[in-house]
């Protein structure tokens, strides 16, 4: 996506190219990791001061109708924005909070057959992305901290 401006974006999707439509998706695109609401509106009034938090609230909303960026929820339930377009799935890393693209053409391959030959009475399917919560391997899980500590107070 970094290779397409804001503005060809904007209108490729019938919409008015304004200031700060195009700053707003400039940092969406900028911010590469799934940004939540709260991270946008701090990353624009701090180089925009003058943007309302209301253009920066509607401006989201209507990138989301048009389908400019896709709206994810992750782990911890808080709002985050994607604007890759691309097909591709989300990793959820609990420990950092981070969120992260995941692409593998095998798995669509084997969701799409899955669900071909399976068929949801009175649903149609548009998409399937998967999101997979975990941790990162570089750190520990709960219960290794947990009992790292309990040998540590017993001796």
């Amino acid at each position: 996506m970094a290779d397409i401006t804001a503005p060809k974006i904007l209108m490729d999707h019938g919409l008015k190219v304004t200031p700060q439509r195009t700053l707003i998706l400039e940092a969406l695109i900028s911010l590469d990791e799934h940004p939540s609401y709260e991270i946008i509106m701090k990353f624009m009034r701090f180089r925009y001061p003058n943007i309302s938090l209301a253009t920066i609230y509607n401006t989201l909303k209507l990138f989301k109708e048009k389908g400019i960026i896709k709206q994810i929820t992750a782990g911890d339930e808080e709002i985050r924005f994607d604007p890759v377009q691309e097909k591709h799935h989300h990793l959820y890393y609990k420990d950092t909070d981070k969120l992260e693209d995941f692409e593998d053409k095998e798995l669509d391959r084997i969701l799409k057959n899955y669900f071909n030959k399976k068929q949801i009475p009175g649903f149609k399917i548009e998409d399937i992305s998967i999101m997979l919560t975990g941790h990162s391997e570089k750190t520990q899980t709960p219960e290794k901290s947990k009992q790292k500590t309990q040998k540590k107070i017993t001796k």
